[in-house]
């Protein structure tokens, strides 16, 4: 089983033994009616296996913006059936996708409940993006300047983006994926660490620019 996110949306791509396909429905008529009493909740599309026998059944649920979508989410009515789904079908994992940063995370596997948050989300980014540009000022910088700073600062834009898309976001996301997963009440300690952490790294490295642009 996997999932995919839109905005304000959350699908869930749950494999369904043949034996619970019955129950499964009956969960899914059940689950939609708890969430209709939700501020914000507009519907939810329930997709058949593409085969029209066994396989994966895709159930989307829609409101109106994310914090109604993260509060179903979070709540301990959903937990209720989530359990239940659970002990009649089986397990199955869930991720967000809350705008801003969270498309470059879509591509991490893991029960995400409630979600990576969106402050964990930016600091994973800034940790890449400040490194990034000032590696990209010192080394290809000279080669830009004399086009004017206006230019400069789209190549340098252009260049901060794609790198940050193809190879330091992923990687990050991979090295910090057990902090970015440690958001229970449980693990607390671990989110606030790594936080810490990170922003210690940073400052470390801000040090070691230092002697290089003065």
């Amino acid at each position: 089983m996997e999932t995919c996110v839109a905005k304000s949306s959350a699908a869930i791509v749950q494999r369904v033994p043949p034996e619970a396909t019955d129950k499964f429905k009956q969960w899914q008529r059940d689950v939609s009616t708890a969430a209709q009493h939700f501020p914000g909740y507009e519907g939810t599309d329930l997709y058949p296996p593409a085969n029209g026998a066994t396989g994966e059944w895709v159930s989307v649920i829609h409101f109106a913006d994310q914090p109604a979508l993260q509060a179903w989410i979070n709540s301990s009515e959903r937990a209720k059936y989530v359990a239940r789904l659970r002990e009649t079908v089986g397990d199955f994992e869930l991720k967000t996708l809350d705008g801003g940063f969270s498309a470059w995370f879509a591509s991490m596997q893991g029960d995400f409940e409630p979600g990576i948050p969106p402050w964990k989300m930016a600091s994973t980014v800034l940790f890449g993006l400040y490194p990034t540009v000032m590696l990209l000022t010192i080394f290809v910088g000279p080669f830009t300047s004399p086009l004017g700073m206006s230019i400069a600062m789209l190549i340098g834009n252009a260049m901060s983006v794609a790198l940050l898309q193809w190879a330091v976001v992923p990687a990050l996301t991979r090295v910090l994926k057990p902090w970015l997963e440690a958001n229970s009440p449980a693990k607390q300690v671990v989110s606030i660490a790594g936080v810490v952490g990170l922003f210690a790294l940073l400052v470390g490295i801000a040090f070691a620019f230092r002697p290089i642009t003065g």
